[in-house]
């Protein structure tokens, strides 16, 4: 169901949804296709939560569990450098990161966290706002931090 959403937002076929529209802006691209089709895309929680008027709950026990072995296993198979996490209800959700379980202290100001992969890669990640409930400057300015990293 995501991937032929996205498809959509590709083509253009779906101009309205914000949040695939808003997120490439944060990185400086205009190019909605080159973005979409350069990045690696996921939603956590891997099966529908619900209805449309559900769709802002959290999700089971069962499907945060799932959700939380997904991203485990993307981490470990395609090895990211960083992981952005536009929503911050679905960041308290997450997998605990090195700085979650006290392994190391949170890098100020932006309060970024790592994950380790099974071969001991390091995946820089950080939880953001939602698109519909972010200022933009905001989000521009920490996934630009984030990059630069």
């Amino acid at each position: 169901m995501t991937e032929n959403c996205l498809k959509k937002v590709i083509s253009g076929e779906y101009p309205n949804l914000q949040f695939f529209n808003r997120v490439p802006g944060y990185f400086g691209c205009d190019d909605r296709a080159g973005f979409w089709n350069s990045v690696l895309f996921f939603n956590f929680v891997p099966s529908i939560v619900g209805a449309r008027s559900e769709w802002n709950n959290n999700g089971t026990k069962e499907q945060n569990e799932a959700g939380r072995a997904r991203v485990q296993r993307i981490l470990d198979k395609y090895k990211p450098d960083k992981l952005f996490v536009f929503t911050k209800k679905g960041w308290d959700q997450f997998p605990p990161t090195l700085e979650d379980q006290k392994v190391r202290p949170l890098v100020e100001p932006l309060n970024w966290h790592t994950y380790q992969t099974a071969s001991g890669h390091e995946v820089k990640a950080i939880g953001l706002p939602h698109p519909d409930r972010a200022k933009k400057a905001t989000q521009i300015e920490r996934v630009k931090a984030l990059m630069a990293s």
